[in-house]
């Protein structure tokens, strides 16, 4: 649990203000009798719930007029404390300090430390985000989550869903439903891939649903009757399994063709590099001779020299040559068992029949164009399956979601009306929720609409959700008990004060309350503010200076 809590900004009468010390259960920052504003109650809050990794302070008044600074802190967990420091200006790390406040060297970024809170505070739990839970629950001016008509919605935004997640991973039930989600994973992740699939033409891309199925359908059927006239009517005689044949006999032999060409194209290329190192790429003396005979005045030193450097150049032409010569015979080879092993393939075929090369260019055609339709028709049937194998998934998940709600809902509300008959010497109707499905609930005070109703419930289900749940803390600011009638309040302080839970609070006009209600607040009090330089931060923001 939260144990100590200070900072150089906080300040009385011009000093730092000693560590606040917190307890188990109720831990009250108490305002002035006459409900004094602007002197850091909301703040002091806060200021909690950023040592509990919250950043709804660094935007506060405090930070804006005080600047940055840091707030030391302290948590005990089995008897052991850890101490740490945070610093409003570099927030996402928390530094471990020793019990002077002094850093030890040792930093935890902002999620190492919640998922650590999480462990300590034993709600480790399946899908549980410890820092949205807590603040869900931490309900103080500035944080957006005071809408007494809304109590579930936690943070700003949060939808139905989202609300109820939190309770799901609460109760510790996301482990009963994590099979059945992972289900719906794994269906969504196999209907993304074959979609992308067909995006890139991996696969037959079907466009126009069940009506393109059905035309597919009477195509196919209607290509089969046309095949089959096809193949009584030209090759009387020939089995499928000919007709099959002759279409790989002609294949082969293009192949066959085509292979030969190549071979022939390489045979020229060799000869061409025969001559070329046969006869070599540059002149002989036998050439000089002539040369000098049809012109005398030649210059044959000139040419000798000429001739020199061009023998030296042929040495290194000829060792390419050679090069390029035998790459050659390996592709011959190469092509040459490709080509027997053709052949082979068309001897092993033997004799099957004279069917015209035309019948076989048609038969294919339509096979083909049969073959494409099947194909696309059955892309249509498999993207089908996994659509109701998707939506399958999802059904289970929101049954197994649903019937666990139920018993959350029963929980809940058992607890709120336990509650709600303490505040009262007469039955009153207690806060009721209700889970309509796994995405959607309904929260109210039957037949009781009024401000003080909404925000006695709102408190009264935090309160029901802390007993019931392994919800370490609460924190309520002032503002939600200014509409609560006089019964309520002290009923609502005797249950703050009757859990080891920690529960946070700020509140004034203390001197309203009853002796008993009074009695809890000065005897659960761990910070005391007022005006006068005994503000939060020792000042107040809202006094004009006098020039």
């Amino acid at each position: 649990m939260l144990t100590m809590m200070s900072s150089p900004a906080f300040k009385i009468k011009g000093q730092e203000r000693p560590p606040i010390i917190f307890k188990e259960g109720l831990n009250v920052v108490l305002g002035k009798n006459d409900g004094k504003m602007s002197i850091g109650k909301s703040s002091a809050l806060l200021a909690i719930d950023f040592v509990f990794g919250g950043d709804t302070y660094i935007k506060s008044d405090g930070v804006r007029k005080e600047g940055h600074h840091t707030i030391y802190f302290e948590f005990t967990f089995n008897g052991v404390p850890y101490r740490f420091g945070r610093n409003t200006g570099d927030a996402n790390n928390i530094f471990q300090c020793d019990i002077n406040n002094n850093p030890t060297g040792e930093f935890l970024t902002k999620e190492e430390f919640t998922d650590w809170l999480k462990k300590q505070y034993g709600i480790d739990f399946v899908g549980l985000s410890f820092r949205t839970t807590l603040s869900s629950f931490f309900r103080i001016y500035g944080k957006e989550n005071t809408d007494e008509r809304r109590p579930l919605r936690g943070i700003p935004g949060q939808d139905m869903e989202k609300s109820i997640n939190i309770l799901l991973a609460l109760f510790n039930k996301y482990k009963d439903i994590e099979e059945f989600k992972s289900s719906v994973t794994e269906q969504g992740s196999r209907l993304s891939a074959f979609r992308q699939a067909r995006k890139y033409d991996f696969i037959s891309n079907l466009v126009g649903g069940t009506k393109k199925y059905n035309e597919n359908t009477e195509k196919i059927c209607a290509l089969e009757i046309q095949l089959s006239s096809l193949t009584e009517e030209a090759v009387k005689g020939h089995t499928d399994e000919e007709i099959e044949k002759n279409k790989q006999k002609a294949a082969l032999t293009t192949q066959k063709y085509n292979v030969e060409a190549a071979i022939q194209a390489k045979q020229r290329k060799m000869q061409l590099l025969d001559m070329s190192l046969e006869y070599g790429l540059y002149p002989t003396e036998a050439d000089m001779s002539a040369l000098q005979e049809f012109f005398p005045g030649v210059n044959l030193r000139k040419l000798y020299e000429v001739e020199k450097y061009h023998q030296k150049l042929a040495k290194i032409l000829d060792g390419q040559f050679a090069d390029e010569k035998k790459a050659i015979e390996q592709e011959i080879q190469a092509l040459q068992a490709q080509l027997d092993e053709t052949k082979a393939q068309i001897k092993q075929l033997g004799f099957v029949g004279n069917i015209s090369k035309e019948f076989l260019d048609r038969h294919s055609e339509i096979k083909a164009e049969i073959d494409a339709l099947r194909t696309q028709n059955q892309a249509y049937i498999t993207l089908k399956e996994l659509q109701e194998a998707k939506a399958k998934a999802e059904e289970v998940l929101r049954r197994s979601i649903e019937d666990i709600l139920k018993e959350i809902e029963a929980k809940l509300n058992l607890k709120m009306k336990e509650f709600n008959d303490s505040l009262f010497t007469t039955s009153r109707k207690p806060p009721h929720i209700q889970f309509n499905k796994h995405d959607s609930y309904k929260f109210e005070t039957p037949d009781d609409t009024g401000t003080g109703s909404n925000y006695k419930g709102m408190i009264v289900y935090d309160l029901a959700v802390l007993f019931t749940t392994a919800l370490p803390a609460i924190a309520h600011d002032s503002l939600v008990f200014k509409n609560l009638e006089k019964d309520v309040e002290d009923g609502i302080m005797r249950i703050y004060a009757s859990t080891k839970k920690q529960v946070f609070i700020s509140y004034d006009k203390q001197g309203d309350c009853r002796q008993e209600t009074q009695k809890i607040l000065e005897s659960n009090k761990v910070l005391q503010l007022s005006d006068d330089n005994c503000e939060l931060y020792g000042r107040s923001w809202n006094k004009e200076e006098r020039k």
